[in-house]
């Protein structure tokens, strides 16, 4: 932004009426060095200026919950279901679903997620119908965490160069309003206006972000069902086993059959061996003997 406003200045003389010129080189020199030191605050004084005005501002801060819910597996669709109705119910003002997803059956094991954004008030509300349903489904809160992240000093930094900006959009439609010159700097001053113009866009859609942080809360709720001492899958792995019972035997037989059928070629071959030397060992033994 600094060599915007370097390039402003210079157009802003450049594209002033050429009768009076020290009339113009009075205007245009004040006005660029006010926007300098303007640019200067918002890009590298921006932080101590944001700094001391902290104090004296409201703090933005960020909130984000998390809560682990555990129930008896026929419920926890139930309860899943009804927070998430409750959001929807609540309006996209007031809470705005992200996600809601869950996996497994009743049978073994279910787990599920859900996920949301909401106005800090209804979502306390919220937090403690979560915890009244777990109890009212003989369930129970595993597990809560908060986390909390500053965005004071990021808000405000961003607003003040904000304001730099805007001024110096205004200020190049002003020369381009008000300010004959050359078509080449008039198209200049254009291009820089535009260039501006796409820096304020970007800044006030990422100030709109983090405000929406602010305003609204997020909140990750994690279902989960309680253990079952026996279930269906408790008897899986002996279903299993009878099924592959006859698979199992006929596999079995299948490599003795392997196993004999590479072990006789080299039985053959080692009995041929031992009936030779066997037989060596005779006429030694008969030719010492005699």
């Amino acid at each position: 932004m600094r060599n915007a406003l370097l390039a402003l200045a210079t157009l802003a003389a450049a594209c002033a009426p050429a009768s009076n010129p020290r009339e113009i080189a009075a205007e245009s020199a004040p006005a660029a060095d006010a926007m300098m030191a303007m640019a200067d605050r918002a890009e590298g004084g921006g932080e101590a200026a944001g700094a001391a005005s902290t104090p004296q501002q409201t703090l933005y801060l960020a909130y984000a919950y998390g809560m682990t819910l555990e129930t008896p597996a026929d419920r926890l669709i139930g309860v899943m279901e009804g927070h998430a109705a409750a959001c929807r119910e609540a309006g996209p003002r007031v809470c705005q679903l992200i996600s809601l997803n869950r996996e497994g059956d009743a049978e073994t094991y279910l787990s599920g997620d859900l996920s949301l954004r909401a106005e800090p008030q209804w979502l306390a509300r919220f937090m403690a119908r979560i915890e009244a349903d777990a109890d009212a489904a003989n369930g129970r809160v595993r597990a809560k965490s908060t986390t909390t992240e500053d965005l004071t000093r990021a808000i405000v930094d961003t607003e003040a160069r904000l304001r730099a900006m805007t001024t110096l959009r205004d200020r190049l439609q002003t020369i381009l309003a008000t300010r004959p010159g050359r078509v080449a700097d008039l198209l200049e001053v254009e291009r820089v206006l535009a260039r501006v113009q796409g820096e304020i866009d970007s800044t006030q859609s990422n100030l709109a972000v983090m405000r929406a942080r602010v305003d609204m809360s997020e909140l990750a709720v994690r279902y989960q069902s309680a253990p079952r001492p026996v279930t269906a899958s408790t008897l899986e792995p002996l279903r299993y086993a009878l099924a592959s019972f006859l698979g199992n035997l006929v596999q079995g037989l299948a490599a003795i059959i392997t196993l004999v059928a590479l072990a006789l070629p080299w039985a053959v071959v080692l009995g041929l061996l031992a009936w030779a030397g066997r037989a060596a060992w005779r006429r030694w033994k008969a030719r010492r003997a005699a």
